[in-house]
């Protein structure tokens, strides 16, 4: 067989239909990789890959949300498309604050109401309306565990301004409010950081200076005056005048969390790990997500394991580019990525603003199935 065109041996020979049918099936890396294979595959007419039913899928989607319309798009990043959209006139007007298991928490436009929103059953808890006189002041927001859950559900709101708390235990009638005023001026919330919500009922909050701030809820009740722990030295001066933007997701496996710090300039990416250990908090920069995948935004960030090739050690943005492609940064090459399945290529900057120009509110948000009936 010396000399032999091997193209002409085996993949040229393959029939369109079965190129197309295999095409079909393949998602991310593996997709590529079956274009570059010769010229016949990268441009014969392939299909790009089809996305599963919106509810069976391990990687959270993208919701974004048109709050003039209340019409609700679902983009799912493994599949690269927008897969589902949805008219819920009960979101018209809104703004989402958190996210957990289908479940959406919603500040209604008159910045008082609050309610829950199922994505999958359209069910709607709703909460009683905030003090008149906190209009808007809660800019962050968390909730413990899905409302229709046998367990406690608190939400949770910070203000930014006032170092209020304002908390309520779902089914209670009245929202709480706490007010600290001991904080230490280090730790600063005006940047509206997602605080992330762990199972012992204590939520962790990183400040605007890089440290960490721990507010534990107290036998169970909203009633109780929650507690606050302090821990770790701000950030150098000239480090925390670098950042617009901060992110936080639960690190499972560690038992903290991971923090994603965003400069102004051209968006660089640092990654940093958070864990208490003995009372001591413990930060390093890491440069690896051991091949998982990070998706962040304002509200609901998530650390997941990697599916599929050529997907590990991303971090997904709350963004599309151009034709509703999903926006992704790459720690290995310290670039943002944005690929398109049909012109079987992509995008590329270490510029984070080139990608920008996204008018609607994002969040995303797992979207899990209904457990089996007995």
């Amino acid at each position: 067989m010396e000399g032999a065109n091997y193209d002409e041996l085996w993949s040229d020979g393959v029939p369109t239909d079965i190129l197309t049918s295999i095409s079909s099936c393949l998602i991310a890396g593996d997709y590529f990789a079956f274009c570059a294979v010769c010229k016949r595959w990268r441009y014969a007419s392939l299909l790009p890959p089809l996305p599963p039913p919106i509810y069976d899928s391990l990687w959270p989607y993208l919701m974004r949300l048109n709050a003039k319309t209340g019409i609700v798009e679902f983009f799912q990043p493994v599949y690269n498309a927008i897969t589902h959209k949805m008219d819920i006139p009960k979101l018209r007007g809104s703004r989402i604050r958190s996210s957990k298991a289908n479940w959406l928490l919603v500040m209604s436009h008159d910045n008082r109401g609050m309610f829950f929103f199922n994505t999958k059953s359209n069910e709607i808890i709703e909460l009683p309306d905030l003090l008149e006189e906190t209009d808007n002041a809660f800019s962050a927001w968390t909730f413990s565990c899905p409302p229709d859950s046998s367990s406690d559900c608190f939400v949770v709101g910070f203000d930014m301004f006032s170092n209020h708390v304002c908390i309520i235990k779902v089914g209670e009638s009245i929202w709480t409010y706490h007010r600290y005023i001991n904080n230490p001026r280090s730790f600063m919330l005006f940047g509206c950081t997602n605080p992330v919500f762990f199972k012992n009922n204590t939520i962790w909050v990183l400040g605007d200076n890089g440290n960490l701030g721990i507010l534990s809820i107290k036998e169970n009740s909203a009633l109780e005056t929650p507690t606050w722990e302090f821990h770790g030295k701000s950030l150098p001066c000239r480090k925390r005048r670098s950042l617009s933007q901060i992110y936080i997701a639960e690190d499972v496996d560690n038992g903290g969390i991971l923090a994603v710090f965003l400069t102004h300039e051209e968006g660089k990416v640092e990654v940093w790990r958070y864990n208490m250990n003995g009372g001591v908090l413990e930060r390093e920069q890491i440069t690896s997500l051991n091949n998982k995948t990070l998706f962040v935004s304002f509200g609901a960030c998530y650390l997941k394991p990697c599916i599929t090739r050529g997907l590990g050690n991303k971090i997904y943005f709350p963004m599309l580019h151009d034709n509703n492609r999903g926006v992704f940064y790459c720690l290995a090459s310290r670039k943002y990525y944005s690929f398109d399945y049909a012109a079987n290529g992509a995008f590329s900057s270490s510029n984070y603003y080139k990608f920008m120009g996204q008018p609607k509110s994002s969040i995303w948000i797992e979207l899990t199935p209904f457990p089996p009936h007995d």
